[in-house]
């Protein structure tokens, strides 16, 4: 016999709602996290001309303008151009410049919580010549970060008392190479961390490698670090923050930290959606 109970979940916020729930999550964020890294707000460019090195390293859309027949691509990542308006604007150590991305990645699939349109706060900070180990500047980078988004939530159920809190206080750091690496391919990896997820639950967790692929990065392999959760609501681990340390390169002689937080999946989580407002 089957059951007509409908196990499908709801949102705890309707959308209307869940969309100024997610203004005053920007209104929070924006500000600390430029007064927490010492960063000054840049706009962020849509498109960038074709070729400029200065995009992210994904497969671009591409298209051509009508006037002047300039090809130009439209955003996938900003490191590269952040890193360079630390030039632009001769950024002392310790500061840092920020900004709101939207970028488009074809890659990835439309899903309840993914989307190829990306918006994310990011940002790029020059790192002083005493920051310490890279294991540290990551760590430590991430537990501020981790700080805003909680602080973020308590504003969040201050305002919907109706909501509980999702974000763990624990925040444990894993290096990814501890993990089984029976596959090594991206899929393996996804599997892996949503098993390590599910059996930590009750953690946020930062994910180091010492020496691993970033996607905004052109330098080759570099230390970086992601922060993901476990959402409960829909069964599935959540990346919601990735940080890179970038050393001298083309794009900017100096060495920086810096990365992402991806604000649809923060929303998606903390605002308790099925999927991301988009």
């Amino acid at each position: 016999m089957h059951s007509n109970t409908d196990t499908t979940p709801r949102p705890l916020l309707l959308r209307e709602t869940a969309e100024i729930a997610l203004t005053e999550v920007k209104r929070f964020v924006e500000p600390r996290l430029c007064s927490d890294f010492n960063l000054r707000r840049v706009s962020a460019p849509l498109c960038l001309p074709a070729g400029s090195g200065l995009n992210g390293p994904q497969e671009p859309v591409r298209f051509r303008l009508r006037e002047s027949d300039m090809e130009m691509e439209i955003v996938t990542g900003l490191d590269r151009w952040l890193r360079a308006q630390l030039v632009r604007y001769d950024t002392a150590e310790g500061f840092g410049v920020f900004a709101v991305m939207n970028a488009v990645r074809p890659d990835i699939p439309r899903t309840a919580v993914t989307s190829p349109d990306l918006c994310s706060w990011a940002w790029q900070q020059v790192l002083r010549e005493d920051a310490g180990a890279d294991a540290e500047v990551l760590t430590g980078t991430m537990r501020r970060l981790y700080a805003i988004m909680r602080d973020a939530e308590k504003m969040i159920l201050e305002k919907f008392p109706h909501l509980h809190s999702v974000l763990p206080q624990e925040l444990a750091v894993v290096d990814e190479a501890s993990l089984p690496d029976d596959e090594a391919d991206d899929s393996g990896r996804r599997r892996r961390e949503h098993l390590y997820m599910k059996q930590h639950s009750d953690k946020a967790v930062v994910f180091t490698a010492a020496a691993a692929s970033n996607d905004d990065d052109d330098n080759g392999e570099i230390p970086r670090a992601r922060l993901l959760v476990w959402n409960e609501m829909l069964r599935t681990h959540l990346e919601l923050a990735s940080v890179a340390i970038f050393p001298p390169g083309s794009d900017a002689p100096l060495e920086s930290a810096g990365g992402n937080i991806w604000r649809d999946t923060l929303a998606l989580h903390i605002l308790h959606q099925t999927e991301i407002l988009k």
